[in-house]
């Protein structure tokens, strides 16, 4: 029996059961809600929204936007507070795209902040996010700056409707999981530690850019994963994919998943 759905997203099976599917975000997301703003709430109009609109009416992807709460230049600082609440009708009609706290800005991993700390960064991004894309638009899965692995906060997730938090698709794995639940991560893809389900990444973009990979590859990658747990997690950063070769990649990831049949989340 296929993994039961809510809200789009499947309980992350255990064991590799049911219809394959591939999960696909974008970290680090701030510039591009500051600028579609800029442009009088356009949203589709700014060029990384453009991008993804175009991936999921292409391959029907869903996606997350995982989001920082501030950025630092030489102009000042800028937070989410500044983005137009203008741009909720577009949100409202792409209900294809979702958001969720990523940290504080990049160079505040949560895993650096208290749990209070935390869960007042968390807090501040979720507010904006209601208040610029609306209610019931956030992430049921969760990646966190750096990876950080915030199993403390197990409870206050579960609240906000969070079933799993993303760990690295480094070789260390995990950074804070004792070796059990570690090798059980890397063998399975998944594992509930203290209450919280984690869920092992897997691909980035921008990683297979640099590898040079080509389409052969590319797809036996994607095909062994498939084989061996029957998902796969893709990411990639807002920056990368203003390269020409990341959003070329991108595609030829979707369009190989689409042929297989494998189901976004």
């Amino acid at each position: 029996m296929a993994a039961p759905l809510v809200l789009g997203v499947p309980e992350v099976p255990v064991r590799p059961t049911g219809a394959a599917f591939y999960h696909f975000s974008v970290d680090d997301v701030f510039d591009a809600l500051i600028e579609a703003s800029d442009a009088r709430g356009k949203l589709f109009e700014q060029p990384l929204f453009g991008f993804l609109k175009g991936l999921h009416e292409e391959f029907g992807a869903l996606m997350d936007l995982y989001v920082f709460y501030r950025k630092s230049g030489a102009q000042g600082t800028r937070t989410l507070r500044e983005v137009s609440d203008a741009m909720k009708p577009a949100f409202a009609d792409s209900p294809w795209l979702r958001l969720a706290p990523h940290g504080l800005d990049v160079d505040t991993p949560p895993y650096l902040q208290s749990p209070a700390g935390q869960r007042e960064t968390f807090d501040a991004v979720y507010r904006e996010i209601e208040r610029f894309a609306g209610d019931h638009r956030t992430s049921r899965w969760l990646r966190l700056h750096c990876f950080s692995e915030s199993v403390e906060l197990a409870e206050y997730f579960r609240k906000r409707g969070v079933d799993a938090l993303f760990t690295t698709d480094k070789d260390a794995v995990a950074y804070r999981l004792p070796k059990e639940a570690r090798e059980r991560l890397q063998a399975e893809g998944t594992v509930e530690y203290e209450g919280l389900r984690l869920i092992r990444s897997d691909l980035r973009v921008e990683g297979l850019v640099q590898e040079g990979v080509g389409p052969e590859r590319l797809g036996a990658v994607l095909d062994a994963l498939l084989s061996r747990k029957r998902w796969v997690v893709l990411l990639t950063h807002e920056y990368e994919l203003a390269r020409p070769e990341v959003r070329a990649m991108t595609i030829a990831i979707l369009r190989h998943l689409a042929t297989r049949g494998v189901r976004s989340v």
